[in-house]
């Protein structure tokens, strides 16, 4: 039975999906225009939206707290610049010399490119068989960068694609930066859009380019952009990417040139060339190899551990959690580890957590009242909890998280009680 919170989740995955294979599409009407100024208006819509959404839905305590503390701040906004500002202006320059459909193929790469980065950054196992979906993304922007044939010497545009390829990259960086650092994202894409409104609008004072006029469609084209894009698809799915298994959105995130291509053709008249649909064979075989893959994205202990309790990386299921101390461990880059402990009554899981030494983190089990009925579910599901296993939980630093977790399950070891 799929959990609440599953559900939540592959829902905004699904319209994110919708909406954001719209964006190179429309950002053809961006490519006309001056594109520093186009981008400068967008990002001022997505910062008024998203500031709007964040003070009515009660966010300002948490807003003024990123504002008074100037490493997150930063750290938020970069991630911001490193993600859309490339995306949307590498884009749209790209698009003046590539066609829309040709420019998301190689773009959509970026879920494969982002298993470079997991292990490093969120301890995500990477198998041999996502090292061979990566391979098969490899292959595909070979494919697309040889424009169709197996040879590189009569393609004209190389240097568009590289640009594509190089934000594709960037934003492989990003999102796993987003699952790392997991801050309200609404909070979050209110500081994406500003950040990113201050570069383009000093970009625009320095170039004193004169101010243009929109017309009914460019009007539009910002509104999708700034709302549509820029705020309402960037919640929904980096809220989806943190709540599930990275592997399994970057596979359903595959589907999107399949989506932008018929967006193409029905908006644009482009035309589906044969060699599009090799690349997007290839992108699907590589969905398919994962598929199969029950090891990809589980937690990675890069060291020899004290006990054979295997650890679990849960904190999907803590994205909207309630409580500040959990809220404030993760939004700061850690994560929640847990381990099911199996079996056994409450008063030793409480002995046990009472007795363990730790610093800077949060020690708990799932059935304290700082998890809600919804995260205890979802928790309970990843770690594999049947019945009346206890599920212990440690949110804070990895590293101390880990030697938390071991101590634990070596106390519960010594008792006969697992």
């Amino acid at each position: 039975m799929i959990t609440k919170i599953k559900l939540l989740a592959n829902t905004y995955l699904v319209i994110a999906l919708l909406l954001g294979a719209g964006l190179p599409v429309i950002l053809t009407v961006a490519s006309s225009l001056d594109i520093a100024q186009f981008l400068f208006y967008a990002y001022l819509i997505g910062a008024a939206s998203a500031l709007a959404l964040t003070l009515a839905t009660g966010r300002r305590k948490k807003l003024l707290q990123h504002i008074k503390n100037p490493k997150s701040f930063a750290l938020i906004a970069g991630i911001g610049v490193l993600n859309y500002a490339l995306l949307e202006f590498g884009l749209a320059y790209a698009e003046k010399f590539i066609s829309a459909s040709l420019a998301t193929v190689v773009y959509r790469t970026y879920p494969l490119l982002m298993l470079m980065f997991l292990p490093l950054l969120l301890r995500e196992r990477v198998t041999k068989y996502q090292v061979a979906a990566l391979l098969l993304g490899v292959f595909g922007i070979y494919f697309a960068f040889a424009g169709g044939s197996l040879g590189l010497l009569d393609i004209e545009h190389a240097g568009a694609i590289l640009i594509v390829l190089g934000v594709a990259i960037a934003s492989a960086l990003a999102t796993v930066l987003v699952k790392k650092y997991s801050f309200d994202i609404v909070i979050g894409m209110f500081i994406f859009n500003m950040a990113n409104a201050a570069i383009f609008g000093a970009i625009v004072l320095v170039s004193n380019a004169p101010l243009f006029s929109f017309n009914f469609i460019e009007v539009a084209a910002l509104l999708f952009v700034g709302i549509g894009y820029n705020l309402i698809t960037g919640v929904l799915y980096y809220s989806a990417f943190r709540m599930l298994k990275s592997t399994f959105v970057a596979n359903i995130y595959f589907l999107s040139p399949f989506i932008t291509i018929l967006y193409a053709g029905f908006f644009l008249g482009e035309a589906i060339l044969p060699y599009y649909l090799i690349i997007a064979g290839l992108v699907a075989a590589g969905m398919i190899i994962q598929k199969f893959d029950p090891l990809g994205g589980t937690y990675l202990n890069y060291k020899p551990a004290s006990t054979d309790r295997i650890l679990f990386d849960v904190t999907s299921a803590f994205i909207n959690t309630k409580d500040s101390d959990i809220y404030n461990a993760i939004s700061a880059g850690g994560r929640v580890l847990a381990i099911n402990a199996g079996c056994i009554p409450v008063s030793i899981v409480e002995k046990v957590i009472s007795n363990v030494k730790r610093i800077n983190v949060l020690v708990y089990a799932d059935y304290h009242d700082n998890v809600k009925e919804d995260e205890r579910e979802f928790a309970r599901e990843i770690v594999g909890a049947k019945g009346e296993d206890k599920v212990i939980m440690c949110a804070g630093s990895q590293t101390i998280s880990e030697n938390v977790l071991y101590a634990i399950a070596s106390m519960l070891q010594s008792t006969n009680q697992i």
